[in-house]
């Protein structure tokens, strides 16, 4: 695949959407929490998503991950 474009990149949308699909699966993942809300925003320069996390205790907490495609010139 010869990606032209990286702000964003096909595969880092693509990703994204994959990631936020996926959200409700995380709240089996982590120890003492749950995933209450996810925002999305697939069409940053780098792909982003926001998860709020309610602990055990009733406190929220946010986890942002963000996508970034490496350009093909550094990947050797």
């Amino acid at each position: 695949m010869r990606t032209e474009n990286y702000n964003p990149s096909i595969l880092e949308v693509d990703f994204a959407r994959a990631f936020h699909e996926m959200s409700s699966q995380l709240s089996n993942h982590i120890t003492g929490g749950k995933v209450v809300e996810v925002k999305s925003y697939p069409h940053l320069d780098n792909p982003q998503l926001t998860y709020r996390i309610k602990d055990e205790e009733g406190d929220l907490h946010e986890i942002v991950v963000q996508i970034i495609q490496r350009p093909d010139h550094f990947i050797s």
